[in-house]
């Protein structure tokens, strides 16, 4: 089991069951960032680099792990549009309507 994308790859390696916990994608965050930098300012240049970067290696994890798991259908669709094969979203959240404040 490997928790975020960073440390994926140390386990492929390894025998057995191989399973990525990516929680969300980072690159969808860092695009929402890039967004909300002024335009040109270094912050803005860094996370647009990162974030295409980033992205074209989440993508391309999709076949190395026998499940990958994140937290909202927002980043599964994002990253891998519909498939759904080796794909589990496990929400992480409270059910207000069980649990009210």
């Amino acid at each position: 089991l490997s928790h975020l994308i960073r440390v994926g790859d140390y386990t492929l390696n390894k025998p057995g069951l191989h399973i990525l916990e990516m929680t969300d994608a980072i690159s969808l965050n860092y695009s929402r960032i890039k967004k909300e930098a002024p335009k040109n300012s270094l912050k803005s240049i860094i996370y647009s680099i990162e974030q295409e970067r980033l992205l074209k290696y989440e993508k391309e994890v999709y076949g190395r792990y026998s499940l990958i798991s994140l937290i909202s259908e927002v980043d599964k669709k994002f990253l891998f549009g519909n498939r759904n094969d080796n794909i589990l979203v496990c929400n992480n959240g409270v059910d207000l309507e069980d649990y009210p404040f």
